[in-house]
């Protein structure tokens, strides 16, 4: 017995110049470019995203080596951070929020059992930088000043850092 299948969602009048549904846009859309939520929340500012794809794709050296671009000290921070990345993480709607700390410590340990080292600075800049203190931040300020090609001096009052 055939039924009799109406389909109640009224067809656009195409013919009208103005609308939602016409040959003429009357309104453009809005694009806006934001950072991923883990991104956003990460304190050491991190591209999350590039790093973990590296990982899948079968590369943790590059991966590293991304991920040293913002934190210099990925086996100490994976342990240390309090990672408000997973708790921003989009994925815990879907199924559960992707352990980044954990993954962060996993490439600073493989790099230190590896022997990975950083690229070095090719180009420098002729000027000096004094860094008082050789705490994490102190450290981290001196890595980032000396990428830039800066020739970096670090203080501190006691003998050894305390990275």
């Amino acid at each position: 017995m055939p039924e009799d299948r109406r389909d109640i969602t009224q067809l656009p009048n195409l013919a009208q110049a103005y609308g939602r549904v016409a040959p003429i846009r009357s309104r453009m859309p809005v694009y806006r470019d934001l950072l991923p939520p883990c991104n956003h929340a990460c304190p050491a500012g991190e591209n999350i995203q590039d790093w973990l794809r590296l990982l899948k794709a079968g590369d943790p050296e590059a991966a590293w080596r991304r991920l040293t671009e913002d934190n210099p000290f990925p086996a100490i921070h994976g342990r240390v951070c309090y990672h408000p990345c997973e708790s921003a993480c989009n994925r815990i709607e879907l199924d559960s929020a992707v352990s980044i700390h954990g993954v962060e410590r996993y490439l600073g340990d493989l790099a230190l059992e590896k022997g990975w080292t950083f690229e070095p600075v090719r180009v420098r800049s002729g000027r000096k930088v004094l860094v008082v203190g050789a705490g994490p931040s102190g450290l981290s300020a001196a890595y980032h000043l000396a990428r830039l090609g800066h020739e970096v001096e670090i203080r501190d009052s006691s003998p050894s850092p305390a990275a």
